[in-house]
């Protein structure tokens, strides 16, 4: 088993659904025998969001305490650092002792590339996972340190073919998925420890999304945006269905949220939704699924991205509706998994779903454990991140 050093975003941002882009990934990787140590640095002033209070400033305590009671819940054990880059101050452990754990791993998972310090180049073999491609290959993330890998992944799986648009920037960008550990998601319902069930017919199909993001930006000549501008191209989809949607959102002004709920739009506060774990957990597992647009940016390159998000509706047994980014190259679709590219085809995707409701819940159980299992995304990975030659350089002082 490889001594694994994985660096996200957890400790700064401990909101749910960011939390498990990468707990998925420590868990995970603890699950499947590995020796895994969490590490986090800073990145810039006041970077540290307080869930309950909704401010940020330069203390990670309360990002360690939700990640501690985290790791509880699912009985896991890892060191967790954090390291503030201006200052030089680490929790978790000192800075002697990070630099002996760096030199000695094995492989250094950086997730999102929103993570940087020299002192990285002390593990010889480091890997950067994309989770927003066209933003990272155009350099809004990753950007000071996008040549210090020696391999690369995104969930961008189309990118390099011929039909895909994002940049490669001259490097080889390998396929993966978002890793989920379905077990998590199938015993029990988070909040009460009742066993999961069918949604209700009455439930309606959800989403927990952040309408601007960081903003959308001109590359080349072309604008790329956000959520937003697909949310509104499906404005008034509630007009062509009885079926109840629901859009918990972050991030839209009143003015966005009563012309929604004009057209028939349920709307709640995603914040609330995304405070805790056993929240989030309940609220997607009520769900009757996931009805869903991506950012503009993935749809218009034909990325192929696949959300994070989305694979944990699959887990729960909860079938996803889904603007095709290009993922339907190379996932199967129909069962489980629809994919819609226009309004007629969204309200035909929903139509099926409710025909045969059952059957697509557990379509989306098999396409979680056939696809997205940490069983399965990361010992692919790793055998790619861990066997490929590279040469040694230490340019670490």
């Amino acid at each position: 088993m490889a001594r694994i050093v994985v660096c996200g975003y957890m400790i700064r941002y401990p909101v749910a659904g960011m939390l498990f882009v990468f707990f998925h990934y420590v868990l995970g990787l603890a699950r499947l025998g590995h020796d895994v140590l969490y590490l986090e640095e800073s990145g810039w002033s006041q970077s540290c969001y307080n869930p309950v209070r909704q401010e940020y400033s330069d203390d990670p305590r309360p990002g360690f305490e939700i990640i501690h009671a985290v790791m509880a819940k699912f009985g896991l054990q890892i060191p967790i650092c954090y390291v503030n880059r201006e200052s030089g101050q680490s929790w978790g452990a000192t800075w002697d002792d990070l630099k002996e754990m760096l030199k000695g791993a094995d492989l250094l998972l950086n997730i999102g590339g929103v993570c940087w310090l020299p002192e990285f180049r002390l593990c010889h073999r480091r890997t950067l996972i994309d989770l927003d491609p066209f933003f990272t290959q155009i350099g809004r993330f990753a950007v000071e340190d996008l040549d210090e890998y020696q391999m690369y992944f995104s969930y961008g799986g189309n990118i390099g073919k011929s039909d895909c648009t994002v940049p490669t920037r001259g490097i080889d960008w390998h396929p993966t998925v978002p890793p989920v550990v379905p077990e998590i998601w199938q015993k029990q319902v988070a909040a009460n420890e009742q066993p999961i069930v069918e949604s209700a017919t009455d439930a309606p199909f959800t989403t927990i999304a952040n309408w601007n993001a960081y903003g959308g930006i001109a590359y080349a000549g072309e604008y790329y945006g956000q959520k937003s501008e697909e949310f509104l191209r499906l404005l008034n989809l509630p007009n062509h269905t009885t079926q109840p949607l629901e859009l918990a959102l972050s991030g839209a002004s009143s003015e966005i949220q009563t012309q929604f709920s004009t057209e028939g739009w349920l709307i709640r506060d995603g914040g609330a939704v995304s405070v805790d774990l056993s929240t989030y957990q309940t609220y997607l597992i009520n769900s009757r699924g996931e009805f869903s647009v991506a950012k503009q940016a993935y749809v218009k390159t034909h990325s192929g991205w696949f959300s994070d998000r989305s694979v944990c509706y699959l887990a729960a047994g909860r079938p996803a509706i889904l603007q095709d980014t290009g993922f339907s190259d190379w996932l199967p679709t129909g069962q489980g998994v629809l994919a819609f590219s226009s309004l007629e085809e969204a309200v035909d995707c929903i139509e099926r779903v409710n025909t045969n409701y059952q059957a697509h819940c557990q379509a989306a159980r098999e396409l979680a454990e056939q696809f997205f299992s940490y069983k399965v995304v990361l010992p692919r990975l790793l055998e790619t991140a861990l066997t490929t030659n590279i040469p040694y350089i230490s340019s670490f002082p």
